[in-house]
């Protein structure tokens, strides 16, 4: 794993320097950029990352703005921008997809994770006719596909929070109805993490991990919600190529996705839209992270073998 800095620059406060990381394999047959989830960073991609690596493929993972070693370097950890941050987060992928399109001359295949399976989902709809970086395939892990008022009583929620704690405050009481609450249906369990995965490790690691989990500012929430609540409404969807494969992948027990709820929603929704290439497994016992699950064994297998068939075996995907 090879760690990398871009500054993304403008004339106000949104430069930023965003922390990349890439693995190279000797002989490049594609190219897969990670984009990791809320409260986390790119870092604990480093098994995925090294096995598709070892598979023959250059991967890439971003930590975003208040996210991992960008949020340290920025001092503005946990918050992701002033305004409209959202469109910060979506603008770096932007440039940084751009900035490996130029590098490995390929087009990407893009993982995104819980937050980044929404902003991967976002990147398809307003990137799609940019050549450049439109993606090949998504895949869309831990992805959660709420009702819109669902996420309009998050956005009533945020912005009282905003006007209460100011914009950069974290939001303990959106912490409490997003992560804390995750656990309920587990019963008895060992830590406030545990409906990350099965496995205890797993669990472990991400608790001791000062760059995860922590809650993020108001502001954050505020533009998170405020962007979910477009993506999945017919006109958004129909921005999609209906050519584009797209393979949605969760665990059944996995909260976020309402144990497999939201995931059948989304993949009606793309039918609905007139994607023909929709894919979805969902396994069993799984939890939120089915990368880092007890039979992630079996997940990369499915993963790999999924992203080889599209490169392979359809033309209009010939990178």
């Amino acid at each position: 794993m090879e760690k990398h800095n871009v500054t993304f620059g403008s004339a106000d406060e949104n430069t930023c320097d965003i922390s990349y990381y890439t693995w190279r394999p000797k002989k490049i047959l594609g190219w897969i950029h990670i984009i990791h989830g809320m409260s986390e960073h790119a870092a604990r991609y480093e098994n995925l990352g090294s096995y598709l690596q070892s598979n023959g493929y250059f991967v890439s993972a971003d930590d975003h703005r208040g996210h991992g070693q960008t949020g340290l370097n920025s001092n503005s950890l946990n918050h992701v921008g002033d305004h409209k941050s959202w469109d910060l987060l979506l603008n770096d992928q932007k440039r940084l997809l751009s900035k490996l399109k130029q590098e490995t001359r390929l087009r990407p295949f893009i993982i995104g994770h819980s937050m980044g399976a929404l902003l991967a989902l976002n990147i398809s709809q307003e990137f799609q006719e940019a050549n450049k970086i439109a993606p090949n395939a998504l895949v869309l892990s831990g992805i959660t596909c709420s009702p819109t008022i669902t996420y309009s009583f998050g956005k009533m929620i945020a912005t009282f929070e905003k006007l209460r704690l100011g914009r950069r405050s974290p939001s303990k009481v959106l912490q409490h109805l997003s992560f804390k609450s995750f656990n309920r249906g587990f019963g008895t369990t060992r830590t406030e993490a545990d409906w990350l995965s099965r496995d205890p490790l797993i669990v472990d690691k991400y608790v001791k991990d000062p760059l995860c989990g922590q809650p993020i500012s108001a502001q954050s929430w505020l533009d998170f919600f405020s962007a979910a609540s477009k993506l999945f409404n017919s006109t958004a969807l129909k921005k999609l190529k209906a050519d584009l494969p797209i393979y949605l992948v969760a665990g059944d027990r996995d909260p976020v996705g309402r144990s497999g709820k939201h995931v059948h929603t989304l993949f009606e929704k793309l039918s609905s839209a007139g994607l023909r290439e929709v894919h979805m497994k969902l396994y069993s016992g799984g939890r939120h992270e089915i990368f880092n699950e007890i039979n992630r064994a079996e997940v990369y297998i499915d993963l790999l073998n999924w992203i080889d068939y599209c490169r392979t075996t359809t033309k209009r995907l010939k990178i």
